[in-house]
């Protein structure tokens, strides 16, 4: 679960919804550079507005990008969804590792302690016997 949502705010914040680019696509005065062709570097002039500046970048980066909110949203959510699907393998492949490796040295320390108190037990079944043989007390 925790490997689940890291990955999942790992591609939150690698692709952000740009307000910028949200007040664009909602600004009449962004019209020309919403009827670019996506991905155009060369079609269209840097606009003088600096509302439309994010939303002129966006267009002209990518050549699939949207020219509606609705679309970029749909848009940034399915490379979001990308980035998820890309990295979650990586991270719980990474979480098994780390398992396994608590796994042992938890198996190691429980070998040792066991190795040890036998050593003690064994030592203290010594001392409790006499030289003959026999334990000493009532026995």
């Amino acid at each position: 679960m925790l490997a689940t949502g890291t990955t999942w705010l790992g591609a939150i914040c690698d692709f952000p919804i740009s307000a910028g680019v949200v007040a664009g696509m909602n600004a009449p005065e962004c019209a020309p550079i919403r009827a670019l062709p996506a991905g155009s570097r060369l079609a269209g002039t840097l606009p003088d507005n600096d509302r439309c500046l994010a939303l002129f970048m966006y267009r002209t980066s990518f050549p699939n990008a949207a020219d509606d909110a609705a679309s970029y949203q749909a848009w940034v959510l399915q490379r979001r969804v990308s980035e998820f699907w890309q990295l979650i393998g990586y991270v719980l492949g990474l979480w098994i590792v780390v398992l396994c490796i608590v796994a042992i040295a938890a198996a190691a320390i429980k070998a040792l302690v066991r190795r040890v108190r036998d050593r003690s037990s064994a030592s203290a079944d010594a001392a409790r016997q006499k030289p003959g043989g026999r334990p000493r007390g009532c026995l």
